[in-house]
């Protein structure tokens, strides 16, 4: 996959442009507050439809309504023009001028890899879990729908529980054990392999501590109906469901001992940075194509070991765009940004308008 150009219109504090990438390592660089985070987030969420804001208003430009991304996808030998736009509450996405679903956009698209994730070790269950099932989504469309049907289930579910009507909650027990144990029978699945990959690419980089990755589960497919009566009475008093996947956990341990209580600033960011390409190798071997990999700010917390890691990471995939306060070695294109927009050899990027033109 190729990601061969990118536009931008009243996204977050970038200038509306258009900006074309070769294959091979882009590097941006710049100083902190320049739009190159801003960047790969619009290249991830015009890849993938998906995006960790909380809201969907706050990528909107200040004292704009709307906001608009595109990227330029070359798969398989052919072009498809990826598009999403963004308003308070509201997305629009396109796939070659026709109206689709974000869970419709290529699911193999693309990586990011952040310094945030070592939130993925100190944060809490509710991360990890978001960051599993965003990832068993892009593998698998099944999953992604019933995840939708869970959700919807346990909500409803939750309202009855609050209401203190017991026999509505039964109602909702069918729907909920139903989903939930094909849910729970995937991440197993995928957290199986998972495991195994991470553990690898943890001692890639230079780890001594072996890295285990296992599901924390409140429930399992065989007694999930039997716990919903035992705890009915707790859940009553809780006004929430209190077992299922809903409330799971991806647990990481870090030799014998829980990676969130005992791991390092650096032994986190080790950590996170093998569930990522943990991720990778997933698309990779579900699509037999290697996504594109968006890797903001490089050299973040990383000791030149880790920072060899992903450097070897960027160069054995087709693509990958990477910022940095500095050059990334090995670039075949370096972009400057400096207060939204991005120059390369003292040109500015094209403007969106004349690129949507061309």
């Amino acid at each position: 996959m190729l990601l061969t150009a990118l536009s931008t219109l009243n996204y977050r504090n970038l200038e509306a442009a258009t900006l074309s990438f070769p294959a091979g390592v882009t590097g941006v660089w710049g100083p902190n507050g320049a739009g190159k985070t801003n960047l790969l987030e619009a290249a991830y969420l015009a890849l993938t439809g998906l995006t960790d804001a909380p809201r969907l208003e706050v990528l909107l430009r200040a004292g704009e309504k709307e906001a608009y991304v595109r990227a330029d996808l070359m798969q398989g030998g052919s072009l498809s023009v990826l598009e999403t736009g963004v308003g308070r509450g509201r997305r629009t996405t396109r796939v070659d001028g026709v109206r689709v679903r974000g869970q419709e956009l290529p699911r193999g698209s693309a990586v990011w890899i952040r310094p945030e994730d070592s939130e993925l070790v100190y944060g809490g269950p509710a991360l990890r879990r978001s960051f599993l099932d965003a990832l068993l989504s892009r593998l698998s469309p099944r999953h992604s729908q019933m995840l939708t049907r869970y959700e919807r289930s346990v909500a409803q579910r939750n309202a009855a529980l609050k209401s203190g009507e017991q026999w509505a909650t039964e109602v909702w027990d069918e729907s909920l054990v139903t989903l939930g144990s094909e849910i729970m029978l995937l991440r197993r699945r995928a957290v199986s392999r998972m495991s195994e990959l991470a553990a690898e690419n943890n001692a890639m980089l230079g780890s001594h501590k072996l890295l285990g990755v296992e599901l924390s589960e409140t429930t399992t497919p065989e007694t999930f109906r039997h716990d919903l009566k035992r705890r009915r009475g707790e859940e009553l008093s809780r006004g929430a469901s209190v077992v299922g996947p809903h409330r799971d956990d991806l647990k990481l341990r870090l030799g014998e001992f829980p990676a969130a209580d005992y791991a390092s600033r650096g032994e986190a960011r080790t950590i996170a940075l093998a569930l990522r390409k943990a991720e990778l190798d997933l698309l990779r071997e579900r699509y037999a194509e290697p996504p594109i990999l968006l890797i903001d700010d490089f050299s973040a917390e990383l000791d030149p070991q880790r920072r060899s890691f992903l450097l070897e990471l960027a160069a054995s995939v087709p693509q990958a765009i990477v910022t940095g306060t500095e050059g990334f070695p090995g670039s075949v294109l370096e972009l400057h940004a400096q207060a939204g927009q991005f120059v390369q050899a003292g040109v500015l990027a094209q403007p969106l308008a004349q690129a949507v033109g061309r």
